[in-house]
């Protein structure tokens, strides 16, 4: 037998003040010269820390006690606060969110981007704080978490099934979500309604570690306009039957649903980017609509989350494109072409490419049915794209890139650089690696103007705009 394995020896460090905020949302304390990022902490508070991680010159932690609490912290609105993985700014207030937001895309832009002369606006708030969000993506488990109360009430006797989201830093632990605030209704009626009606007909939930259960995720959709979309994971094909008795349920008790899909998931993970997608009832898709578009979503499509922040966002680009009708734009990582289509009607034409095919589809689809004819769309690698556009990309006179978390690939900086556009308007979701690509094309490119756009209240994320020109 091998030998026992020590107990980890926990460390503690009492009585720290904490002296700053970072950009994903965790307060800094610096005890003995070392640097911890703690979670649910806000400069001024005094806690005591537990150190959950240690790396090299930094280390992460939690917060044992609170000693000294910030007059500025609320309480948070949700019941599920602190054990959902969701929402975790709820204990600021909502303009004190946006100030340190605006803290974070200004000190990151100073110190990775280099930035000291560039024009910073305004950070842009959302109208509403709450049930902003048009797509939640539900678990469903056998096995829910149970809260200390319901332990020591005798939680064996509890039923274990559930639907909701996982538990903060758990992947195998689901929260049964009674009500959440991100999403407009009849989002939380759809998701209790499917709960209860399953588990009165006793049907199987999904387990991770045995990767057996038949209903494993819901995804629900919302626009603007009122319509939803709802979408079922199934892991496995059998009980067609009852899967249509799901179907029929959500179809006739709630009217405003024209879109109900299906996909059958039989692999060990969750993605669901090479599942097909079936039609149940209704139409594939929700239309949303964004300033004078109306934007066909369908179950795969990325479409921002925040839609009506979305609209906000796009008219900061166009405002600062100030196009007069006879300019070509270039739109790298289209998508489904919502910024495309936007500037198009004061564009002379717009170019869009992007890396999945699906997207494309439906930005042409988009294209067609808000009847815009100056625009091309291109499936393809960005950096391939830059070297060989096709011939209806004409040249450009602006650049709008909307690229993932991880920014710019390298080799799409040096072909950016190598086309000398007079300029550029980059959007992104992560200030980070914007910054980043900024000091990468700083040679040629200098920043005139910076504006963060708050997407997602009750969270630390935001989105960053800024315009570069060619030196």
């Amino acid at each position: 037998m091998g030998k026992p394995r020590k107990p980890r020896k926990r460390t503690t460090y009492a009585q720290q003040t904490v002296v700053d905020i970072e950009h994903q949302g965790h307060g800094v304390v610096k005890p003995e010269g070392t640097v911890l990022f703690v979670e649910d902490a806000l400069p001024g508070e005094v806690v005591d820390v537990l150190v959950t991680r240690k790396k090299r010159g930094h280390g992460f932690g939690v917060v044992e006690q609170y000693h000294e609490r910030s007059p500025i912290r609320v309480e948070p609105f949700c019941p599920h606060f602190g054990t959902c993985g969701g929402c975790r700014w709820q204990y600021l207030p909502y303009e004190k969110q946006l100030e340190y937001k605006e803290y974070f895309v200004r000190t990151i832009m100073e110190r990775i981007g280099r930035v000291d002369d560039v024009e910073f606006l305004p950070i842009l708030g959302c109208e509403t704080d709450r049930r902003y969000r048009n797509k939640l993506d539900y678990s469903f488990t056998d096995s829910r978490w149970l809260s200390a109360e319901e332990i020591a009430e005798g939680g064996e006797n509890l039923e274990r099934r559930g639907v909701g989201f996982h538990v903060r830093g758990r992947f195998d632990r689901i929260l049964n979500v009674e009500t959440c605030h991100l999403q407009p209704e009849p989002s939380n009626e759809i998701r209790r309604a499917i709960r209860d009606a399953t588990i009165a007909q006793d049907l199987s939930y999904y387990n991770p570690h045995r990767h057996d259960g038949w209903l494993r995720s819901l995804v629900i959709r919302t626009s603007t306009n009122g319509e939803v979309m709802v979408t079922v994971v199934f892991g496995s094909d059998d009980r067609r039957d009852v899967r249509e008795e799901i179907f029929d349920l959500i179809a006739k008790r709630f009217p405003d649903v024209v879109s109900i899909n299906y996909i059958i998931n039989t692999t060990l993970n969750d993605s669901l980017g090479s599942h097909a997608v079936y039609l149940a009832r209704g139409r594939d898709f929700i239309v949303e609509r964004c300033g004078d578009l109306n934007l066909r979503i369908h179950p795969r499509s990325f479409y921002q989350t925040n839609a009506r922040q979305a609209e906000r966002l796009y008219a900061v680009v166009a405002e600062w494109a100030a196009l007069s009708g006879r300019e070509t734009v270039w739109d790298l990582y289209c998508g489904i072409g919502s910024i495309a289509l936007f500037l198009a009607c004061s564009a002379g034409r717009v170019w869009g490419v992007e890396t999945v095919a699906e997207a494309i589809d439906n930005a042409w689809e988009n294209a067609r049915e808000n009847d815009i004819p100056n625009v091309h769309f291109s499936v393809g690698d960005v950096k391939d794209a830059l070297g060989a556009p096709p011939a209806e990309a004409g040249t450009p006179d602006l650049l709008v890139v909307d690229p993932p978390r991880m920014g710019l690939h390298p080799d799409v900086v040096a072909a950016i650089g190598a086309l000398g556009v007079p300029r550029i308007i980059y959007v992104s979701c992560n200030p980070a690696t914007q910054a980043r690509d900024v000091q990468m094309l700083a040679e040629r490119y200098r920043p005139v103007r910076c504006r963060p756009v708050d997407m997602f209240p009750q969270t630390h994320h935001i989105e960053s705009v800024i315009e570069l020109r060619l030196r």
